[in-house]
């Protein structure tokens, strides 16, 4: 009765206003953010809509945001400043803060409040930086030592786990003059610390470079080229311009020059490429046959669980759906295939390819 409308009513509610125009932000400025997509964008190329769980998706992230801030004013912090707008390197123009906290010795610093789902979250613990985050809260302090506080010089960006209300926060500190935000430690609710002491040279110029290259593609009315490819990267999943992106991507491949020379030092990349292939396919044949093994003793022993040494072997069975197209008529076969494509790399000796094998 409710739950098959909430995506629709978002889908009604949002999709009218999703036509904003580009200009170049803050948030749009890390190194991972498409600059293509943002071409398209500026371009004003119409955009596959986004389903409405996604809508859903935005609201609860605006809603995390707000839970946490009321969370932060019941401790010693004191929250101030709030979605406060701050003037920017050009060609960005401003930016809206989330915040800014005091601590009890009367200094400031910037907080950036992120949500993420669970698999993101963990990747970030586990090392990885949220680079377009950490380049957002560079623009933010940058402008703020220009404009408002010399001296407010460090960030904490928080991220939420959506899943599980756990927290990571990162440390953060920019320095104006070099231009370079050093990433101090991350920290976990369960507090937990990592040093990480790693410096994000020349942050802010490289963001304000990549928009003046994208505004340069607009003003010409090009493209740069593709920086994800898809059905490899989860980029080009979800962004609306995927299609109208890859629409005629077949024919750029057929037009793809053949017989060049590549340079030399590639060769000890193929030639090592192809001796990880051969011992890929031996291991893989190897773990396929031990696979084998241990299931017919389990079956020889009438068991589907038994403990070995300091191993418990267990078999499950595991239960997939398929199509029996023999029961589907070509027209109901067609409606329902979806076409996709990779691309699979060929390698053979050059007098392999002289001699037509």
């Amino acid at each position: 009765m409710l739950a098959e409308i909430m995506h629709g009513l978002a889908e009604m509610e949002f999709t009218d206003k999703d036509n904003n125009e580009f200009y170049p932000r803050p948030s749009s400025a890390g190194p991972m953010k498409c600059i293509r997509q943002m071409v398209y964008h500026g371009l004003k190329i119409s955009k596959t809509p986004l389903p409405g769980r996604t809508y859903h998706v935005f609201d609860d992230g605006h809603w995390h945001e707000e839970l946490i801030l009321n969370w932060l004013r019941k401790s010693s912090f004191r929250i101030h400043s709030e979605q406060m707008k701050v003037e920017t390197r050009p060609p960005m123009t401003f930016g809206h803060i989330d915040a800014l906290f005091t601590d009890m010795l009367n200094i400031d610093r910037l907080l950036e409040i992120k949500g993420y789902n669970h698999f993101t979250f963990n990747r970030f613990w586990d090392g990885e930086l949220p680079l377009d985050n950490l380049s957002q809260c560079a623009i933010y302090l940058d402008a703020l030592q220009r404009n408002a506080n010399p001296d407010l010089k460090q960030c904490v960006l928080l991220i939420k786990n959506k899943n599980t209300a756990q927290y990571i926060e990162f440390e953060v500190e920019y320095s104006l003059f070099e231009d370079a935000l050093t990433v101090i430690r991350s920290t976990h609710s369960t507090g937990e610390v990592r040093k990480i002491n790693q410096i994000m040279p020349e942050i802010v110029v490289s963001a304000c470079d990549k928009f003046k290259r994208t505004l340069e593609f607009i003003d010409k009315k090009t493209l740069p080229k593709r920086q994800y490819h898809i059905n490899e990267d989860w980029q080009c999943e979800y962004c609306q311009w995927c299609k109208v992106c890859w629409e005629n991507y077949e024919q750029e491949f057929n037009e793809l020059k053949t017989n060049i020379d590549l340079p030399n030092e590639i060769a000890d990349t193929i030639r090592y490429y192809k001796e990880l292939g051969a011992q890929k396919k031996d291991i893989e044949s190897e773990y396929d046959d031990l696979n084998a093994k241990i299931k017919q003793i389990m079956k020889d022993a009438g068991a589907k669980q038994g403990k070995a040494g300091e191993y418990l072997v267990k078999i499950s069975m595991i239960k997939t759906n398929r199509i029996d197209k023999d029961l589907l008529s070509p027209t109901e076969i067609d409606k329902a295939t979806k076409q996709s494509f990779y691309e699979r790399i060929f390698i053979s000796k050059a007098k392999e390819l002289l001699n037509g094998k």
